[in-house]
């Protein structure tokens, strides 16, 4: 049977990043499986082999085996042979430090750290953050609305994410702007990555320390007054688990339903037809192009036969999303099928699944639903020619031109 350490440098692997940047994924992960299985090696980074797992039943299986599959990356073999190099920008992923959050933690450390935040959002006002999301969304689109032209990448899908993210872990915008552009650059694998999250950790601790003096109503607050978090660093890593997830995965969201509705005449037909409501069509969204193209990697306790291949103790796994959500096994490839369907498992499943799957859906709805409702929009590029992001972990378009009349001005 294949081992991974057998393979690397023996064999050439696929990059995984290239994923993420073709117009379909699937195109990719057909030809790993061709030549691999359900379980196929790749490489995170020349010379950090992986294993990525591609079939949905496989997917469920490790997210819900917590007994043999860790999310500290301290557990990674590769410690052992010498690391990563200073320049990786995946030293953030694969830490040999720990960090004090859920999703880096396993069994009752991690039951203790998750509490708080499913603590949290459930306290969350619901109606406050839908409100705030809205005056976001009118404030942004009143920027750009009189030039009638806007790239909604840039202007408005990040945009959102970052104003009410930062508003409800309890930041000002400018340190909002700030934070997801360390986020971002984390997210990217690139060099610098690990001097971002320090920056992030002292920001955020920073956050903490002012809230333990004089709360407010936010996330920060709450989180400094649960007793299930023991300092300020505790409380800081956990923050940056929902200032990572809300940041990039609402971007991404956002941006690729919007980018449906411009150039699927399908999918806006249904939508605006009225056969299909916005819940539908994001859920479709998540369904078929996830946002989450690949999980962050997990950690094998000991060794194990997965598929057919060898997984050694320590060897990383990253979990495919966007091929168990398209696995061709379980697809019946009617389109309808997936209608008002959550049969996906975009927001994960078992002990680490995301704490606030239903305040992303309320902020990602707005956003889509304002702009859709306020302009006339028309992309400016032929859907062929939209390009995709090259990351590991998220998948959106780089740009999204459009152009939609101008409000008239009466006398």
């Amino acid at each position: 049977m294949l081992r991974l350490d057998g393979l690397s440098g023996v064999v050439p692997l696929r990059s995984l990043v290239e994923a993420s940047a073709l117009p379909d994924p699937r195109e990719l992960y057909d030809e790993l499986e061709r030549d691999w299985g359900e379980v196929a090696p790749v490489e995170l980074e020349p010379g950090v082999p992986a294993w990525l797992v591609l079939g949905q039943r496989l997917v469920y299986e490790v997210m819900r085996g917590e007994h043999l599959f860790a999310t500290d990356p301290r557990t990674w073999n590769g410690h052992a042979r010498g690391g990563l190099p200073p320049g990786s920008g995946l030293r953030p992923v694969l830490t040999s430090h720990q960090r004090l959050a859920a999703n880096h933690t396993d069994g009752a450390l991690r039951r203790r750290l998750r509490v708080p935040l499913d603590d949290a959002f459930e306290q969350l006002s619901e109606s406050i953050t839908a409100a705030r999301t809205r005056t976001f969304c009118t404030l942004l689109i009143d920027r750009f609305e009189d030039r009638g032209r806007a790239d909604l990448m840039l202007e408005y899908a990040s945009m959102i994410p970052l104003l009410v993210v930062a508003d409800m872990i309890g930041f000002d915008p400018e340190d909002g702007q700030r934070l997801f552009d360390l986020t971002r650059l984390v997210a990217g694998g690139r060099p610098g990555a690990a001097e971002a999250v320090a920056e992030v950790d002292r920001m955020l601790v920073a956050l903490a320390a002012a809230r333990r003096a004089r709360p407010r109503r936010d996330l920060a607050s709450a989180l400094v007054a649960h007793p299930n978090l023991r300092d300020d660093v505790e409380v800081a890593h956990s923050l940056l688990v929902v200032a990572y997830s809300g940041n990039l995965t609402l971007t991404a969201w956002v941006g690729q339903t919007l980018l449906r509705a411009l150039t699927d005449a399908r999918f806006s037909g249904r939508l605006h037809g009225g056969r299909m409501d916005l819940d539908h069509a994001m859920d479709e969204v998540l369904a078929r192009s996830t946002p989450t193209i690949h999980t962050l990697p997990r950690f094998a306790r000991q060794e194990i036969v997965l598929g057919d291949k060898v997984v050694a103790a320590g060897d990383p796994l990253v979990l495919a999303i966007h091929a168990a959500n398209t696995d061709p096994r379980t697809d019946t490839g009617d389109p309808w099928d997936h209608v008002g369907s959550r049969a996906h498992v975009s927001f994960g499943t078992g002990p680490h699944a995301c704490p606030a799957p239903r305040t992303a859906r309320v902020i990602a709805r707005i956003a889509v639903e304002t702009v859709l409702r306020r302009l006339d929009l028309t992309l400016r590029v032929p859907a062929a020619e939209v390009t995709w992001e090259r990351a590991l972990w998220i998948r959106q378009p780089v740009s999204l031109p459009v152009t939609f009349p101008r409000p008239v001005v009466s006398a």
